[in-house]
């Protein structure tokens, strides 16, 4: 057992090189935290208690699936697309263009560094394919994206016909707000070989747009493999997303990717008009993911559960699942840690959320725990400036029957390459106690 050192537990350390350790990093989260809310966005309070809700709370439902730590779950079915994402490997997204019909208020492509250079042509996405070939990649899974992709329809059915050709048996899917999906294009794309079509529904732009796009994603039906809806949920749109879920499944939609409704650090006069607040913990471990560069709104992860329990007490055919915004960090950090995971050698890559993890005792303590270690041969690392000793968790087992009560911390890493140069950057800090400590679960 495991417990995160928060601002809130830190008292409850009673290691003083713990203690003052922890502190630096609770006062960088605190930092982080203060400079997001200059953003026009403020934190939920906590409620002493309340843990929120996630995925992995349906852990005891048969019919879900929990995924990922409890970072996703579905019922039904989802897009083998969605378990490639998880790690990351065999899979690219490719961007056609930025460009877009829509300005949606919670919209992450402004902040790609190339967001206001919205050329007017389209990317050259099938060059990018050859060269992947070129390279060697062996995909499973290819996307287009943009901005809207179907801006340039031509170009997303030549995407989908030179995937096939370079990579035979790769699934492709394409992402588009309906904007162009004219049935002569569903059907070209259909020929081509699209196997997944993700729709986003615009609520935010009212009705009438949400209803266009119900009679695209019905034409689609008719002629794409499988027909996916893909949007965010807000956390006051309960009601207009039940309703929507009975209609999709009315028109036999294959699946909908309930996602977890991000700020993207803009727009924050429209967050807050709105009502929204971000989630008071954002994530078990803070870090500059590059995927969104925002964090999650409270109030959507619950409205997404929600969403789950209603499809099931329904009996909908369509497969639903809640994919978190944390879910979608998973395969950068699995891919910053298993390419350099070696260069550590302290450290284990962790089976349930792939950081770098390793035990640190301090202070008084350092002593015995170091003559353990050094009877049973197991390497450790001293940091006399910091006051502590660093070691595997592997090792925590030889503890339990000598030192069963010392305080240790567990250290939550990632790559990342600097210059040239990989170095390791320490994110987060665990509390527990050799007696407590459950590798099998933990880890």
């Amino acid at each position: 057992m495991v417990e995160k050192i928060s601002e809130e537990s830190l008292h409850l350390v009673g290691n003083r090189s713990l203690h003052d350790y922890a502190s630096r990093y609770i006062a960088i989260e605190n930092a982080f935290c203060a400079r997001a809310e200059c953003f026009g966005v403020a934190f939920a309070k906590k409620v002493p208690g309340d843990v929120g809700i996630r995925a992995g709370d349906f852990s005891n439902v048969p019919s879900v699936h929990v995924c990922n730590d409890g970072k996703s779950a579905f019922a039904t079915w989802r897009s083998s697309a969605c378990d490639a994402c998880r790690l990351g490997m065999g899979t690219e997204t490719f961007v056609l263009t930025l460009q877009c019909p829509h300005r949606c208020f919670f919209c992450f492509n402004p902040n790609q560094a190339d967001f206001d250079d919205r050329r007017p042509a389209a990317r050259d996405v099938c060059h990018q394919l050859e060269m992947r070939a070129e390279q060697g990649a062996a995909f499973t899974h290819v996307a287009l994206t943009g901005g809207e992709p179907l801006l340039f329809p031509e170009e997303s059915v030549a995407f989908v016909h030179r995937a096939k050709e370079l990579f035979p048996g790769v699934h492709v899917r394409l992402y588009t707000s309906g904007f162009g999906a004219t049935d002569e294009v569903l059907h070209r794309l259909a020929c081509a070989g699209l196997d997944e079509i993700r729709f986003s529904v615009k609520t935010d732009q009212g009705m009438t747009d949400v209803e266009k796009a119900l009679e695209v994603i019905g034409s689609a039906v008719d002629v794409i493999p499988d027909v996916l809806v893909e949007m965010p949920v807000m956390p006051d749109e309960s009601e207009l997303m039940r309703d929507l879920l009975v209609r999709l499944d009315d028109l036999r939609v294959k699946g909908i990717n309930l996602l977890e409704l991000g700020f993207p650090f803009f727009n924050g006069d429209e967050f807050s008009r709105r009502g929204y607040e971000l989630k008071p913990d954002p994530y078990r471990v803070l870090y500059d993911y590059s995927y969104a560069g925002g964090l999650p709104v409270d109030g959507s992860e619950r409205a997404c559960a929600e969403l789950l329990e209603f499809a099931l007490g329904q009996n909908l055919s369509l497969g639903v699942h809640y994919c978190s915004l944390e879910n979608k960090h998973t395969g950068q950090i699995y891919r910053q840690n298993a390419r350099s995971a070696a260069l550590f050698p302290l450290r284990s890559l962790s089976a349930r959320d792939y950081f770098l993890k390793s035990a640190k005792t301090f202070g008084d303590d350092r002593v015995p725990v170091r003559e353990v270690l050094s009877r049973e041969r197991v390497d450790f690392d001293d940091a006399d400036e910091l006051d502590f000793t660093e070691f595997p968790l592997e090792a925590i087992s030889l503890l339990q029957g000598e030192l069963p009560d010392i305080e240790l911390a567990i250290s939550y890493a990632v790559c990342e390459s600097r210059n040239g140069e990989v170095i390791l950057r320490e994110l987060r800090l665990d509390k527990t106690t050799p007696a407590t400590f459950d590798f099998a679960q933990d880890w």
